[in-house]
């Protein structure tokens, strides 16, 4: 998302847009990954020699159970402020790396199925959401 400095004006610069979900740099292959394009909302103010952009952000995360390894997905959403330093030679700004770099700062570090998520068995490997344990009692 490029934002254009002339663009702003005094009462400041509302856009909308998305970055697609590759940009932020995951893929099925990792652990946690965006499944759609990350929805971005921001109000751009220019101050003296800055820009801020307050920012917010949604996606849908895909990830496995820190329990019981089950694919779940999630509603990811985010504020965040950004503030890029400009002169008189700034013509624009680019918002997608800044917003990935957030996106993966603000990642949760483990998601559950659900919060009373049985997990599996250390023995027998059952899926205990599902099914009993297997385990021989001795």
């Amino acid at each position: 998302m490029k934002i254009r400095i002339k663009d702003i004006r005094h009462e400041g610069l509302d856009v909308h847009g998305q970055i697609p979900a590759q940009t932020v740099g995951f893929t099925p292959e990792d652990s946690v990954y965006f499944i759609r394009p990350l929805d971005v909302q921001a109000q751009v103010q220019r101050a003296e020699n800055t820009v801020l952009v307050k920012t917010h952000a949604t996606g849908i995360l895909a990830s496995s159970c820190g329990r019981c390894l089950e694919r779940v997905e999630q509603v990811w959403s985010q504020d965040f402020l950004l503030a890029f330093p400009i002169d008189r030679q700034t013509e624009s700004i680019e918002l997608d790396e800044n917003i990935r770099q957030e996106a993966i700062l603000h990642l949760p570090q483990r998601v559950l199925c659900k919060m009373d998520c049985k997990g599996i068995c250390l023995g027998c490997g059952a899926g205990l959401n599902h099914e009993p344990c297997r385990c021989k009692s001795a």
